[in-house]
């Protein structure tokens, strides 16, 4: 299951989906806000934070997904070499999970 920041999306400038309605987004928002609350995943502040040097560059993409029970922060960032990179991080424990080069 994913689930799109709308607010980080606005902020960033991009928006994936025009077909999704502003209803399926605060549904989605409120998901994210309950995960918070009860401590299921970190602030994305946080893992900012915590991998400021790995995640230099300018964010084009965040997601998060709920994958085989496991809440997932999913990054698309643009690094100074011009090259976009797909970055998974656990959304609860903050561990970074993977990285590769976006097709």
């Amino acid at each position: 299951m994913k689930i799109w920041f709308l607010s980080l999306a606005l902020v960033v400038g991009t928006i994936n989906s025009p077909l999704l309605s502003a209803d399926h987004y605060h549904e989605q928002s409120d998901q994210v806000i309950q995960w918070l609350e009860a401590g299921k995943v970190l602030p994305f502040e946080a893992l900012i934070k915590r991998h400021s040097k790995q995640l230099e560059g300018r964010l084009l993409d965040l997601e998060i997904e709920e994958e085989d029970g496991r809440i997932i922060y999913e990054l698309e960032l643009l690094r100074a070499d011009s090259i976009v990179y797909e970055i998974k991080i656990d959304a609860q424990s903050g561990e970074w999970l993977t990285e590769e080069i976006e097709d």
